[in-house]
């Protein structure tokens, strides 16, 4: 006989009742210790089997429909393990001995998964997208929109206001602005993009060229006249060289008179080849 589903429990039409003909909870005892077998011994009332298999049935019928069992307060949780929450959200347990802390309203005991047991995601990571559909449940566009705290509780606990500009009002926070952006990992103490705060804007390079030079050489970028040093960095958006190249300076050049723009191939700003994406945040 193949398997039944779990959508009827057993015993479910009785368990408003509370006797021992029809549905009654046997106690803590009687579950710690059992039924006394032998014929001599009584068989047990129909309300106490009828509860114990309602129990059992309640808990298979929470797994075949969530894959994991459904939170409990009384429960007690290890590291690692999931649950399923009364928010419809996916946990997972980040201590030992975890009990009476609702995923849905505690902090530091559990990972927020997901209405997806298989996410695997946590609320503010970032992802690169090859199409450009709506976005799936669970995620925003990092398009800068300026959505409500409230709407998204989690990821403004993650992301707070680091990436506001300006016109959001106290309910509001924005997403990252992604849109026709290179994306640039945060120094973080490691000295090779020094001097920048995490998430902060940085401008393109303007580098000078000259296509009807045959050598290696490179003309200086004509026509800036701007001082002192680090206003002309600011300037150009070049940063000091490092230790990559040895003995390399930088100086602003003198020129010729005349405009930059009447000189065809002069300067630009560096990109490299690039194709376009969408980038995702989890929320």
């Amino acid at each position: 006989m193949p398997r039944q589903p779990f959508n009827t429990r057993w015993a479910q039409g009785v368990e408003s009742e509370d006797n021992l003909n029809t549905f009654k909870d046997p106690g803590a005892v009687r579950v710690s210790t059992g039924w006394e077998g032998g014929q001599d011994k009584d068989a047990p009332p129909a309300g106490h089997e009828n509860y114990w298999h309602n129990r059992v049935d309640s808990a298979l019928q929470g797994i075949e429909r969530t894959g994991v069992m459904t939170y409990h307060s009384q429960a007690v949780y290890g590291i690692g393990c999931p649950t399923y929450a009364p928010d419809g959200n996916y946990y997972e347990s980040l201590v030992a001995n975890n009990t009476g802390n609702d995923p849905a309203s505690t902090s530091g005991y559990w990972r927020f998964i997901g209405s997806s047991f298989f996410s695997g995601s946590d609320p503010g990571d970032i992802k690169i997208v090859g199409h450009n559909n709506v976005p799936s449940a669970g995620w925003l566009k990092c398009n800068g929109a300026a959505v409500l705290r409230a709407s998204y509780p989690r990821l403004f606990e993650q992301i707070g206001t680091i990436w506001n500009i300006g016109g959001e009002s106290s309910l509001q926070f924005r997403v990252p602005d992604f849109r026709g952006e290179f994306l640039r990992g945060f120094d973080d103490g490691r000295g090779v993009d020094t001097s920048r705060q995490f998430a902060s804007f940085q401008k393109g390079t303007l580098v000078s060229f000259d296509s009807t030079i045959e050598t290696t050489s490179v003309v200086g970028l004509r026509n800036v006249s701007v001082s002192p040093e680090q206003n002309y960095r600011d300037f150009i958006g070049a940063d000091r060289p490092n230790n990559d190249y040895p003995g390399a300076v930088l100086a602003a050049t003198g020129g010729s008179s005349g405009s930059i723009e009447s000189t065809p191939n002069n300067f630009g700003v560096t990109r490299p080849r690039n194709r376009a994406v969408n980038f995702w945040i989890k929320y």
